[in-house]
């Protein structure tokens, strides 16, 4: 009880300290973890277009599929934020030990039978989506290899959702600091054979990220078995309590439709890109690694809103929980339009960063000009989709983010391409279009709803 009490002490910022630094404070390690994480996938990139084109629009197409496991993980997993935030907030310690063990119990059996059906279906999956028939090979093999390795991501997901809904976001982006670090490292040992390591090429990508998250997702096992603050993970705690599935369920779901009804218009989306040939997809896929960059900044916000808005709703701090919500919107606004400025400006000089095929670099400098100066609209669409998932309120970012998608960018790509036959810009214009669709929807429902009511007893 006294390290509970400690752990108090330690985060009581979160309800009444400086929004502003309260925000700043959560978010900041978030954004590190973040910024590693895209500075690999740029990595990966870079080696990856070292070997050619073809390697990079393998993982380009192959990327929709990985990010709607991602999606899954992080949708049933805002649940554990969401509860245990408002819990902590409220001061109810003992419940948040067993929605810990709900949350590995269940989420761990899901990413399992995930794992096997994806490894089962990987080529099928790719043929599907309208590879070409020279990157299907590869493009499979790095599905597979990613999908073996899926349990270790949701594990390390579950463990930063608990974490963060107690209101500590420096370790698991420590953790996430050195899991980059050893994948950047594996990277071109695996990719190219240096050494006594073997050439794997786009396998060696997949594998490198495997390690990396098999490691770090043990090391958390270990942390979450001893005990953070006082929570533990207790053996006594895995054997499945419906009552606490029930919520997970309730609030996560929607999420995960919300993510995975992304990561399928992305499939969808990036169908389309592929339509126009390799060359494009390259570029769409580079261009699309390097709108990540700012997309951190919103990530870090957001959870930070997440965590706060979720424990001042706990605490029946409704007023804070919504000054929480416009501050964090308003900062990620103007900071990610002055980011979309400066990208707006130059792009052909960081397309060549990645690949100098002449092709590649006029079309994806034109997509990338095209998208920068919404990038604001993008962040808010973000955070504000962060803000409702705090209040325990999934199906709002649901709505929000699958309409964006789906209505603006898919709507409105079909529309370019095949009525005003614009061709590879038509499907640039269309996610500008999809930025400012969603942020727009998001910011009404924040302000005509009653979101800031606890989701907890």
């Amino acid at each position: 009880m006294k390290e509970i009490d400690k752990h108090a002490a330690k985060y009581k910022y979160i309800i009444e300290g400086p929004i502003l630094k309260s925000l700043i404070t959560l978010a900041w390690p978030i954004m590190l973890s973040q910024l590693m994480q895209t500075l690999y996938n740029l990595a990966d990139t870079l080696w990856l277009g070292r070997v050619g084109p073809e390697a990079v629009a393998a993982i380009s197409i192959s990327f929709p599929i990985v990010f709607m496991m991602i999606s899954i993980a992080a949708g049933l997993t805002i649940a554990g934020t969401a509860l245990i935030a408002q819990h902590k907030g409220r001061g109810n310690f003992n419940k948040i030990n067993n929605i810990i063990g709900q949350l590995f119990s269940f989420i761990v059996f899901l990413a399992i039978v995930i794992s096997i059906i994806g490894s089962l279906l990987a080529t099928d999956i790719i043929t599907i989506m309208g590879a070409e028939p020279e990157i299907i090979p590869d493009a499979a093999a790095y599905l597979r290899t990613i999908f073996a390795g899926m349990p270790f991501m949701f594990i390390f997901f579950i463990f930063s959702s608990i974490l963060r809904g107690i209101g500590d976001t420096k370790t698991p982006s420590i953790m996430m600091f050195f899991s980059v670090t050893i994948n950047i490292i594996l990277d071109p040992l695996l990719i190219f054979g240096v050494g006594f390591f073997p050439q794997l090429d786009v396998v060696g990508a997949a594998l490198a990220t495997i390690i990396a998250r098999a490691i770090v997702a043990i090391y958390a096992l270990i942390i979450i078995e001893r005990g953070v603050d006082g929570f533990y993970l207790k053996f006594s705690n895995l054997k499945w309590d419906f009552s606490i599935i029930k919520k997970i369920v309730t609030i996560g779901v929607p999420s995960s439709v919300e993510q995975s009804m992304i990561s399928l218009g992305q499939v969808l989306m990036t169908s389309l890109v592929a339509g126009f040939g390799t060359m494009t997809l390259a570029a769409y896929g580079i261009v699309n690694r390097i709108i990540s960059l700012p997309t951190i900044l919103a990530f870090g916000v957001a959870a930070a809103a997440t965590t706060m808005v979720g424990q001042n709703i706990g605490a029946d701090k409704k007023k804070r929980a919504e000054k929480t919500a416009l501050v964090s919107i308003a900062i990620i606004f103007i900071s990610m339009s002055i980011l979309g400025i400066v990208l707006f400006i130059e792009p052909r000089f960081v397309i060549k960063i990645f690949n100098d095929a002449p092709e590649v670099v006029k079309l994806g400098s034109n997509y990338l000009r095209i998208v920068a100066l919404t990038f604001g609209f993008l962040g808010a669409m973000y955070v504000g989709n962060g803000v409702f998932k705090g209040a325990g309120k999934t199906v709002p970012p649901m709505i929000i983010s699958s309409s964006s998608l789906w209505i603006f960018r898919l709507g409105a790509a079909y529309i370019f391409v095949t009525i005003f036959s614009m061709s590879q810009p038509g499907l640039w214009w269309a996610v500008a279009v999809s930025h400012l669709g969603g942020s727009f929807i998001g910011l009404i429902w924040l302000k005509i709803s009653n979101w800031s009511t606890a989701v907890i007893e």
